[in-house]
């Protein structure tokens, strides 16, 4: 091994200091120092997964409807659901929490209008349709892809 020649006092503590300094210098950039700038909030609909389709659930409904001219009455059992992009369905289920009893009124009175013949509909349109009315009363503006169904059943007695 070769001799390295020894350094004086001072120079050895200045070479220290300027290691130190290096070192805090490097870890102040690499941190970062001070408050950050606040970003501007973005839109929902600006967000990574906003347009991810999502299912907003309606709630679970029950209806029963009287048929004079048979004497018989037939029992709706159904819960559907709506397909929209994430962003519109927060606003949507907000809007259900405070709308609850208006928007099932709207729902429940429609379908109180239906005929054997309506609930008989291989895809159920007229049913679809009335939902999606009864979402347009409180969301005008819903982006709502479809109107499915968890389940649905009738029943004639």
């Amino acid at each position: 091994m070769a001799d390295r020649p020894q350094l004086s006092a001072p120079k050895r503590h200045r070479q220290v200091m300027l290691g130190w300094a290096g070192a805090l210098l490097i870890a102040g950039l690499l941190t970062g120092c001070g408050k950050p700038y606040p970003q501007p909030q973005k839109a929902a609909k600006d967000m990574p997964d906003a347009l991810v389709p999502v299912e907003v659930d309606l709630g679970q409904f029950e209806c029963t409807i009287p048929n004079d001219r048979t004497n018989s009455t037939i029992t709706i059992d159904f819960h559907p659901f709506a397909k929209m992009p994430r962003y519109k369905s927060d606003e949507l289920q907000e809007l259900l929490k405070t709308h609850q009893n208006r928007f099932r009124h709207d729902v429940l009175l429609g379908v109180r209008k239906f005929d054997r013949p309506t609930l008989n509909e291989p895809d159920l349109t007229t049913l679809r349709n009335e939902i999606r009315g009864s979402i347009d009363a409180i969301l005008p503006e819903n982006k709502i892809e479809l109107i499915g169904f968890y389940n649905f059943q009738f029943l004639e007695e």
